[in-house]
């Protein structure tokens, strides 16, 4: 017997792509998915990117009327609308920067082949730019698109639009991973998440304040004296922060629509390309010794010394296995600044939101009655957001470590349960002092007041309950890193559904809201709710916040008990 001698396979002609890799197991996870929930999907996107264009269009066609001036409003509202995502952008990509950069869990195969560093890294921070910007972009499309129709724009404009609006998000995200891999090699080990938070809440207040600078409650202010309206209009149509990226894409987006090219767009993709070169460059130096930081920064200092439980503990304890559940996720996110950072999007988020309603004056008591409780739909939005970063990957994140919970004496329902009112506090705080606070500082009547309040409440307790539920029947133990479970399809249509609801919550209470702003006369106080609309109303309010939080969890623990 003879034996034929080894011959060693021949090596691949070009090294495979990695982004290629990343499409085909998002393929195959497609594949296997709940078809019913990605049509689902798809037929909310196609609601709301309708919803979207028509808004647009009409927008447009109103502001038309006004010639030239009233045109150049919109690409004003359109840069302050650029540098309101941008700031969100911005706040969350240096954190998600570390995350993705250094703390995903396919780094510890990556980083060990024979691939080269600069190929890793750009695969990673395509993703940060995935986890970070495509809900921004993907609510741009729709009104770029709309621009283009209304004004003709050429063929040739609509790429140079969308590239545009990506440079506008890759700005931020280049900057981030700048940062983070400046952070890693410089920064005290440990300590690498605290300092990324304080510089993202820094760049965000620049960009907050910058939206603060233009002032949009001028335009209400004034808009009232006829002889001011024209000065008015030639002032705010014209671009008033020229240095900031943002206001560049704008002018490059509103001049490629009228089918000429703008300048700013050069500083743009300079500035851009800039900022992802210069961290490449520094990646293909220090990324590895920063990986190997990251592993020690992220390695918890264990105290093997006995402690007590505290009087919170002991409180939660009271409660049951849920209110211990609840208790231990709490402390689990005060150790990661990467969770409690979304606290300070919260609270920014709420800050700016009130200070920018006090600032509108509205002297016509039914149009300021209707606007203030309109404006409640765009609180429930809000609510969705902060929930989708903290209610629906609630029981993701426990990661391999949910076996531990289930082999104990601890349900499904009671892990639902328990993660629902671990995130709950937070939403309530924040629906309650955005509804109250925004009703008193707007005057509004004491009806509406109360109907700020239980609407505020209603969402808060329906957006917390599907972002835990929606959670808890589609969780990804397996993800690379928290911050890509937010942009899941499961994640996009709790987003869909948070905002279907508030203004469901909105269209139950629409008629006694009605009666009470537009003939106060007749019903003056909460006279109001006494209707038999009104009785109607807040009985639909209480049944449906009742079925849909319920519902939304029982679905949750029903689902995650079949992945047993």
């Amino acid at each position: 017997m003879t034996t034929q001698p080894y011959r060693p396979f021949p090596p691949p002609a070009r090294a495979p792509s990695l982004l290629a890799l990343k499409a085909t197991a998002f393929g195959h996870t497609l594949r296997h998915g709940p078809k019913w929930g990605y049509a689902f999907l798809v037929v909310l996107a196609v609601a709301l990117v309708s919803a979207e264009v028509y808004g647009t269009w009409r927008a447009l066609q109103f502001l038309g009327r006004f010639g030239s001036i009233g045109t150049n409003v919109f690409a004003r509202v359109l840069e302050i609308g650029l540098i309101t995502l941008s700031s969100g952008v911005t706040f969350s990509a240096t954190t998600t920067a570390i995350s993705t950069l250094y703390l995903s869990d396919d780094l510890n195969f990556l980083l060990t082949q024979p691939i080269p560093t600069r190929r890793v890294f750009a695969l990673k921070v395509f993703e940060t730019f995935l986890n970070t910007a495509l809900v921004p972009l993907f609510l741009m499309l729709p009104l770029l698109a709309t621009i283009g129709v209304f004004f003709g724009a050429p063929l040739w404009a609509y790429p140079v639009m969308l590239v545009a609006a990506v440079l506008t998000f890759a700005a931020p995200v280049g900057l981030g991973a700048l940062l983070a891999v400046g952070l890693m090699r410089v920064a005290p080990v440990g300590r690498v998440r605290e300092v990324s938070t304080a510089l993202g809440v820094l760049f965000s207040a620049g960009l907050v304040y910058a939206i603060r600078a233009l002032r949009p409650e001028v335009l209400v202010e004034k808009v009232q004296d006829p002889a001011q309206f024209e000065a008015l209009m030639q002032n705010f149509s014209s671009p008033s922060s020229p240095f900031l990226p943002p206001a560049w894409a704008s002018q490059g987006i509103w001049q490629a629509a009228q089918g000429q090219l703008a300048w700013p767009l050069l500083p743009l993709v300079l500035l851009s390309a800039g900022l992802l070169l210069a961290a490449t460059a520094l990646a293909t130096r220090a990324y590895q010794e920063g990986w190997a930081r990251a592993l020690d920064s992220s390695t918890p200092r264990l105290d093997p010394r006995p402690r007590r439980a505290s009087a919170a503990e002991r409180l939660a304890n009271r409660f049951g296995i849920g209110g211990s559940l609840a208790y231990k996720d709490l402390r689990l996110t005060l150790r990661d600044p990467t969770q409690w950072s979304q606290l300070l999007v919260v609270v920014a988020l709420a800050g700016v939101y009130l200070v920018s309603v006090r600032s509108v004056p509205i002297p016509i008591p039914q149009f300021r009655g209707i606007l203030g409780y309109v404006q409640l739909a765009f609180q429930g939005f809000i609510i969705a957001g902060v929930a989708v970063r903290l209610a629906f990957p609630a029981l993701s994140v426990e990661g391999r470590a949910y076996w531990l919970l289930r082999t104990g004496p601890i349900t499904a329902r009671q892990i639902v349960v328990s993660k629902f009112l671990g995130v709950l506090p937070v939403t309530l705080i924040l629906g309650l002092v955005m509804g109250l606070v925004s009703a008193r500082s707007m005057n509004l009547g004491p009806t509406l007041l109360l109907l700020s309040g239980l609407v505020s409440v209603s969402n808060a307790f329906v957006i917390t309950a599907l972002g835990v539920g929606l959670g808890a029947a589609a969780p990804k133990f397996d993800a690379d890193n928290p911050a890509e479970i937010g942009v899941s399809p499961g994640g996009l249509a709790f987003m869909g559904l948070s905002l279907a609801y508030s203004v469901l919550a909105l269209l139950l209470l629409a008629r006694p809201v009605a009666g009470s702003v537009l003939r106060p006369d007749l019903f003056p106080g909460y006279s109001a709710l006494s209707t038999p609309e009104g009785i109607l109303g807040l009985i639909g309010l209480s049944v449906a916040t009742v079925l849909c939080t319920l519902g939304a969890l029982r679905w949750g623990w029903t689902r995650l008990d079949r992945l047993e």
